[in-house]
C-alpha cells in the first residue's frame, strides 16, 4: 500500500463533503417526530433530568427495564444519553434531534473517506465518500430520530477500524495501543448499537489478506505443510495470529457481558415483526437467503425504499420452484468469484423516490398514527382499515382501529374491533410458556378492551375480569395492574386497589406517577400520613411532578398543622412555576395565607386567581370574606355581585351580601330579597331563616319575627342562640303591649348549648374546583409501528378523585361572634 494513499484528508474535502451531506438533508430539520421516534423519545423516561443516570444502563432503547421479559433487549445506552442530551437542550423540540443526526452523518461521511484513502486514490475516494453521503439508502437512518443508533455505531465501527489499521509496526511487530483503542472503540460501538461489535470481523479480514498481503493458496500451503510436520509457522504469521486471538477473545468478553445484560433471555418476536423467524424449514432458509440480493441490489437501483421491512413487505418464498430463488443463486455465484478473486490474487443515483409498501401492513399503521396525531380520524380510521385488509391476523392493525373508533365515540364498532383483535390471541398450550409467544403491546387489547366497557357501570366487574385474565398471561405486565387499581377506587374498592399498585411498584419502583396513585389510594382509605409519605416518594422521583407537589401541598394545609404551612406553600410556589396557568395554585396560595392572617397577600393570591379564571367560585368568595373579615366590607359587594352573577344559587354569598347590605350599607330591602332567595331554593336553611327573621324585626314587624324565629327554632330546635333571640323578640312585644295572638311555646329543652358550628357566613370555602386530586394513568408499554398505545390517545377514562374537603374547618371565628354580638345588639334594639 502506498504511502500516498495514507495520506490525511484535507479541510476542502471535508467541506466539500459536509456541504453535501447539508444539502441533502436541510429539510428534515423541520420534521417532527415518527414512528419508533415516539417510543424512543416522547414517551421515554429514560430522557427526562429527574431520571437517574444509571437507570439508562439498566434499560433497553425504548425505556423498558432489560430484567422485564416484555424488554426488546436492544441494549444502546449510550445513544439513549445523546437523546437526554437534546432534551436538555431543547426538550421534545424535534429540530435539534434531527440536527444532531444530521451532523453524525456528517462525521460519518468525513471518516469513510478516511477509510477510502486506505484503498483508492485521492479522486476515488471523495467520490467514493460522495456517493456514501448522498446515497438515498441512508434516508432512514438520517430523518428518522432513531436511526442515531446506527449513526453513532458506525461513527465508533468506523473509528476502530482505522485504529486497528495502525497496529503493524517496523518488520511487523505489533503496536499495542492502536489494539487496546480499537478493543475500547468496538465496545462504544456496541454500546450505541449490537451491530458494532461486527467491526472485529473486518479487522480480521484486512489483517490477514490486506496488512499482511496473504493470499488464499499460500494460506493452505503453510497450514498443510504444518500438518504434515515439514515446516513450522513463520514468525510473521505468528504475529498475525497473536493480534487475531486478542480480537476474538475480546469479542468473545463483549459477548458474555452482553448476554449478562439481557439476563440469558431473547427479546420476543412474533411473526407480525419477522415472519420469516417464526416460518419452518425450508421457508426460514430461503427467504433469509434472498434478502441478501435484495439489499445488494437496492446499493445499486434504490428505487424501493422502505422504512420498515417487516411483514408482508417481502414475501415469503415458501418453495424451490419460486423464481427468486434464481436470485440468490446469482448473488452467491456473484459473491463466490469475487471472493475467489480478491483471495487467490493480490493486488496493488440519479432520483431519489420513497415508496409505501402495499403489502406492508405497518406502514399503512403508521400513516395512520401520523392522520391520528393530527387528530384527522376520520382518515386514520381509513388506513388501520387498510392495515386489517393487507394483514387480516394482525392484533395492532384491529386494535388502532377499536381506539380510532373509540375516539370517534363509536364505541359499539370499537368493541367489536377490540374483541376481534381478542380472537386473535394464540391460545394457551399447556406447558408452555404463555408470555414467550406474544408481543407484549398485543396484550393491551385486554386493557383497551377493559377501559371502554367499564364506562358502563353495569360492566365493571366484566372489565376487572379483563384486567385479571391480562395479568395472568404476564404477571409482570405493570399498565394491567395500573390500570386495574384505577377501576378498583372506582368501584369503591381501596384496599384491593391498594395491593394493585403495590404489585406495579414491585416492577417498577422508580416511577413517580406510581407514588402519587398509591398516595391518593390512601386518601380514600382516609390514611393521610401514608398518602403524605407517598407524594413525597414521587417528588423524591420527579421533584416537579405537578399534581403530587399540589395534592401534597393541599393535604398539609388541610392537616391544620402549623408547621406544615412554609413547606405547603413552596410546593404550591413550585407548582405555579409548573402550571402558571392554573388558578387553583394561586387560590390555595391565597388560603394558606388567610390561615397564617396574612391578608395583604391572600388578597393579592385571590385576585391572581380570579384574573385567570373569571368564575371561580371559590376565589370570588373567599376574596369577598377576607374582605368583609378585614373591614372591607364594601369593596367585598362587587365582587359577591360577579359571584352571583355566575352562580345566582351560592348561598354563603347571598348570605354574605344581605349580611353586608343590612348593617353596611342599611339597604333592608335589598338583604331581605337575598334571604328570601335563599329559602326559596332551601326552606329548611337555618342561616337564611333566621337572618330574615332578623329583617323582620329591622321592619319593625314583631309579631312576623316572633313567628319567624319559633319556625327557625323547629328547624335547629338545640340551637341556644335562637332561643335567646325569640326571648328578645317577645320581651319587645310584651313591653309594646302587643296581644294579637297568643305566643307560640318555646322549646325549653334543657342541657342545651351553643354549637362551635355557628350559623355564620364568615366561613372560608376550601374547594379547589377546577384542580382535583386525580389518579395519573401511566402507559410505559413502548409503541410498536403496529400498535401504538399513548397516554395521548389510549382507550382510558380519566376519573377524577377529589380531596376530602374539611368539614371540621367551620369553628367559631372572631368576626363570627362579632356578627352575633351585632345581632343580639339590633334585637335588643340598641
Amino acid at each position: 500500500m502506498m504511502e500516498g494513499k495514507m495520506a490525511d484528508i484535507n479541510f476542502k474535502e471535508v467541506t466539500l463533503i459536509v456541504g453535501v451531506v447539508a444539502a441533502c438533508y436541510w429539510n428534515s430539520l423541520f420534521c417532527g417526530f415518527v414512528f419508533d421516534d415516539v417510543s424512543a423519545i416522547l414517551d421515554n423516561k429514560d430522557l427526562h433530568p429527574s431520571t437517574p443516570l444509571k437507570t439508562l444502563f439498566q434499560n433497553d432503547f425504548w425505556g423498558t427495564p432489560m430484567s422485564e421479559e416484555r424488554s426488546h433487549k436492544s441494549y444502546r445506552p449510550l445513544t439513549v444519553l445523546t437523546f437526554r442530551l437534546n432534551y436538555l437542550l431543547s426538550e421534545l423540540k424535534p429540530m435539534s434531534y434531527h440536527l444532531l443526526n444530521t451532523v453524525f452523518h456528517a462525521v460519518v461521511s468525513v471518516i469513510f473517506l478516511k477509510v477510502c484513502r486506505l484503498f483508492l486514490d485521492k479522486r476515488g475516494s471523495v467520490i467514493a465518500a460522495l456517493l456514501f453521503a448522498v446515497h438515498p439508502i441512508h434516508t432512514e437512518a438520517v430523518t428518522g430520530v432513531v436511526g442515531r443508533a446506527e449513526l453513532l455505531s458506525s461513527v465508533f465501527f468506523l473509528a476502530a477500524f482505522l485504529s486497528y489499521t495502525k497496529s503493524k509496526g517496523p518488520d511487523n511487530s505489533i503496536v499495542w495501543t492502536p489494539i487496546a483503542l480499537t478493543v475500547l472503540l468496538v465496545a462504544v460501538a456496541t454500546l450505541c448499537k449490537e451491530q458494532g461489535i461486527t467491526v472485529v470481523g473486518i479487522c480480521c479480514v484486512y489483517e490477514v489478506f490486506v496488512a499482511q498481503g496473504y493470499t488464499l493458496p499460500l494460506l493452505c500451503a503453510v497450514a498443510g505443510q504444518f500438518l504434515r510436520g515439514k515446516g513450522s509457522i513463520p514468525f510473521s504469521m505468528l504475529q498475525t495470529l497473536i493480534k487475531l486471538i486478542v480480537l476474538m477473545f475480546s469479542t468473545l468478553l463483549l459477548v458474555v457481558i452482553r448476554v449478562q445484560v439481557i439476563q440469558s433471555q431473547l427479546p420476543v418476536f412474533t411473526r407480525f415483526d419477522n415472519p420469516a423467524a417464526v416460518s419452518p424449514t425450508p421457508t426460514r432458509q430461503l427467504t433469509f437467503n434472498y434478502l441478501l440480493p435484495v439489499n445488494a441490489w437496492l446499493l445499486l437501483n434504490p428505487s424501493e425504499l422502505c422504512c420498515d421491512w417487516t411483514m408482508g413487505t417481502i414475501p415469503l418464498i415458501e418453495s424451490f420452484l419460486d423464481v427468486r430463488n434464481l436470485a440468490t443463486f446469482a448473488f452467491f455465484c456473484f459473491l463466490g468469484a469475487l471472493g475467489i478473486f480478491s483471495l487467490r490474487y493480490p493486488g496493488d443515483s440519479s432520483k431519489t423516490v420513497l415508496m409505501v409498501n402495499k403489502n406492508n401492513a405497518k406502514l399503512w399503521n403508521n400513516v395512520g398514527h401520523a392522520l391520528e396525531n393530527e387528530k384527522n380520524f376520520e382518515k386514520a380510521l381509513k388506513y388501520f382499515l387498510q392495515a386489517t385488509h393487507v394483514q387480516p391476523d394482525d392484533i395492532g392493525a384491529h386494535m388502532n382501529v377499536g381506539r380510532t373508533y373509540k375516539n370517534l365515540n363509536r364505541t359499539k364498532e370499537a368493541e367489536e374491533s377490540y374483541m376481534l383483535a381478542k380472537s386473535l390471541m394464540p391460545q394457551i398450550i399447556p406447558g408452555k410458556k404463555y408470555a414467550a409467544r406474544i408481543a407484549p403491546n398485543h396484550l393491551n387489547v385486554y386493557i383497551n378492551l377493559a377501559n371502554l366497557i367499564r364506562a358502563n357501570e353495569s360492566r365493571l366487574e366484566e372489565a376487572d375480569q379483563l384486567y385479571r385474565q391480562a395479568i395472568s398471561m404476564r404477571p409482570d405486565f405493570k399498565q394491567a395492574y395500573i390500570s386495574r387499581g384505577e377501576l378498583l377506587l372506582k368501584m369503591n374498592k381501596p384496599l384491593k386497589a391498594k395491593e394493585a399498585y403495590l404489585k406495579a411498584l414491585e416492577l417498577d419502583r422508580n416511577n413517580a406517577d406510581l407514588w402519587y396513585n398509591l398516595a391518593i389510594v390512601y386518601i380514600e382509605l382516609k390514611e393521610p400520613d401514608e398518602a403524605l409519605k407517598n407524594f413525597n416518594r414521587a417528588l423524591e422521583l420527579n421533584s416537579r411532578h405537578k399534581l403530587a407537589l399540589f395534592n401534597s401541598a393541599i393535604l398539609m394545609q388541610e392537616s391544620g398543622e402549623v408547621k406544615l404551612r412554609p413547606e405547603a406553600r413552596k410546593r404550591l410556589l413550585n407548582y405555579i412555576n409548573e402550571e402558571p396557568q392554573d388558578a387553583n395554585g394561586y387560590f390555595n396560595l391565597g388560603m394558606l395565607a388567610m390561615d397564617d392572617k396574612k391578608d395583604s397577600e391572600a388578597e393579592t393570591w385571590m385576585k391572581r386567581a380570579i384574573k385567570l379564571q373569571p368564575d371561580f367560585r371559590s376565589a370570588l368568595f373567599n376574596l369577598a370574606l377576607l374582605y368583609s373579615q378585614t373591614a372591607k366590607e364594601l369593596k367585598a359587594l362587587p365582587i359577591l355581585e360577579e359571584l352571583l352573577r355566575y352562580y345566582p344559587d351560592h348561598t354563603k354569598g347571598l348570605i354574605l351580601k344581605g349580611d353586608i347590605l343590612m348593617n353596611q350599607k342599611k339597604d333592608i330591602a335589598g338583604a331581605k330579597k337575598c334571604f328570601e332567595k335563599i329559602l326559596e331554593m332551601d326552606p329548611s336553611n337555618v342561616q337564611g331563616k333566621h337572618n330574615l327573621c332578623v329583617v323582620y324585626f329591622e321592619e319593625k314587624d314583631l309579631l312576623k319575627a316572633e313567628r319567624c324565629l319559633v319556625e327557625t327554632l323547629a328547624l335547629a330546635p338545640h340551637e341556644e342562640y335562637i332561643q335567646r333571640h325569640l326571648s328578645i323578640v317577645r320581651d319587645k312585644i310584651a313591653s309594646s303591649g302587643i296581644v294579637d295572638q297568643p305566643l307560640s311555646p318555646v322549646d325549653k329543652t334543657s342541657g342545651t348549648e351553643e354549637k362551635d358550628e355557628v350559623p355564620s357566613e364568615d366561613v372560608k370555602e376550601i374547594i379547589s374546583e377546577s384542580r382535583p386530586a386525580q389518579i395519573i394513568k401511566t402507559n410505559d408499554n413502548r409503541k410498536s409501528q403496529s400498535n401504538k398505545q399513548s397516554t395521548g390517545n389510549a382507550d382510558q377514562d380519566a376519573p377524577h378523585k377529589t380531596t376530602k374537603d374539611i368539614k371540621e374547618i367551620e369553628k367559631k371565628r372572631v368576626a363570627a361572634l362579632k356578627r352575633l354580638e351585632e345581632i343580639e345588639r339590633i334585637l335588643n334594639g340598641e
